[in-house]
């Protein structure tokens, strides 16, 4: 290996270790003696609220905060998480009036599996939250003055309002037209707003392996990337590609931009950028190179945000996997890009399983086969949500009319989803055990592929 390859991985290795390592002394913002008491307080709602069948969600970025027993005042300008009532509803960039009880957040053990402990503080901390409010009163208070430091970041949060005002009328519109579950699924797809499933169908997801779809995964943004590049197919190459970019940087934002997002947007950048200089891309080193950079970007996502953590892994698998696993496939079909869906499918199944089932216990038996069923279809799926979605902001009666077949498929999805989620054997469960079995599943397998890799290259 080249010299220069060498000190630059070398270097971003480094800053991604130290970055980390230094992640671990973070501590909270000093809020003074607000801590469990009754506030009062105001600020900006600083994301695009989450809509749950028991309220909404809210992160508020706090101006100002006191306690209402004896008016102390205390330190602001911390990120606070917020649950109220779903009506009436904000929206980012809202400025609000808020009351409750400052509570810090604690870890909960899973009901079903007390073996089983779920970091709500540590995940919360990843996007630096320390606080929240579990049952408030929220307010608008048009007087509030929002925080903004400079003119680009003050462009950068009018983009980003404007964008998730679009995502409402889009959502909006998918209710209007196709009702629920169907709009909460539609919504899930194009979107990411799983929020709004019905929390038993978002069981029945997990059961047969298709949570995946309805979280916008890497999936949902290849398919959104490739649509990207054909729409723009007839600009010149470089226009093509710099728009194309633009346009996924643009979605990602728009949905919200966690941690799969992300890493998916980040892939197709670098993908796009090869292009850009011709350089072949080497998914292997694209995937590597991306997950360095978030995590110098926000080094807590090593150990606290599961999405990161299960993205990563599935798209390594399929990285290192799904092709010896095509290979062995041979009795299947490709037509509809059914070998492609098996091995893809397989691949990602064997590379996430140990990490599932240390996190949550349950994996699904069946998964393979709902994969098969459904994937296939869930291309043009979304392509006539997007349609009826962004039809219907124009004229109502053809989205009417888009919305009979897009019904039809989103009818379908959930049939399988539902069918098969009620099989007796559907999915196992795993009792607790030690993380040290999941660490040994990747070191073993990590030194088998080294192995064979070393293998390949002394014969070749």
């Amino acid at each position: 290996m080249r010299k220069g390859p060498i000190i630059f991985w070398s270097i971003f290795i480094a800053a991604a270790i130290f970055r980390v390592l230094f992640s671990l002394n973070t501590q909270p913002h000093d809020i003074g003696p607000c801590i469990k008491q009754i506030v009062l307080g105001n600020g900006i709602v600083n994301e695009d609220p989450e809509t749950k069948e028991s309220g909404q969600v809210l992160v508020i970025k706090v101006s100002t905060l006191h306690i209402v027993s004896d008016d102390t005042d205390c330190n602001a300008s911390f990120l606070l998480k917020v649950k109220t009532k779903l009506y009436p509803k904000f929206a980012y960039g809202d400025m609000v009036n808020f009351k409750g009880r400052l509570l810090k957040p604690m870890n909960f053990l899973n009901k079903e599996d007390p073996g089983r402990q779920f970091d709500y503080e540590g995940y919360l901390a990843k996007s630096n939250i320390y606080y929240e409010m579990k049952s408030a009163e929220v307010a608008t208070n048009q007087s509030v003055e929002p925080i903004r430091s400079n003119f680009v970041e003050l462009r950068l949060e009018q983009i980003k309002k404007s964008l998730f005002s679009i995502k409402r009328n889009f959502v909006n519109n998918l209710k209007q037209h196709l009702g629920e579950p169907h709009a909460a699924l539609a919504s899930g797809l194009v979107v990411g707003e799983k929020a709004a499933l019905p929390s038993d169908l978002l069981m029945d997801f997990r059961i047969v392996g298709l949570i995946h779809i309805v979280v916008l995964s890497g999936y949902n943004i290849t398919i959104v990337g490739a649509a990207i590049r054909k729409l723009l197919s007839f600009l010149p190459r470089v226009w093509g590609i710099v728009l194309g970019g633009l346009g996924i940087a643009t979605f990602g934002i728009l949905v919200g931009g966690g941690a799969t997002v992300v890493r998916s947007c980040f892939m197709a950048g670098v993908a796009l950028s090869a292009l850009v200089i011709r350089r072949d891309y080497d998914v292997t080193r694209a995937l590597m190179f991306v997950g360095l950079i978030m995590l110098i970007q926000n080094p807590m996502i090593l150990l606290h945000d599961p999405s990161f953590q299960l993205s990563f892994l599935a798209t390594l698998g399929l990285v290192l996997l799904a092709g010896p696993v095509e290979k062995r496939l041979g009795f299947i079909p490709e037509g509809f890009g059914m070998r492609s869906v098996v091995a893809s499918t397989v691949a990602t199944q064997i590379f996430v399983s140990p990490y599932i089932l240390y996190m949550m216990g349950n994996i699904s038996i069946i998964g393979v086969i709902v994969n098969i069923l459904v994937l296939p279809v869930i291309p043009i799926t979304m392509l006539f949500v997007f349609l009826t979605g962004s039809v219907g902001m124009i004229s109502s009666p053809i989205a009417d009319i888009l919305s009979w077949f897009t019904h039809v498929l989103l009818s379908y999805e959930l049939l399988m989803v539902e069918t098969f989620a009620r099989l007796p054997f559907a999915s196992v469960h795993i009792p607790a055990f030690s993380k040290w079995w999941v660490v040994g599943f990747y070191a073993v397998f990590a030194g088998l592929y080294w192995r064979r890799r070393s293998y390949i290259e002394r014969i070749l």
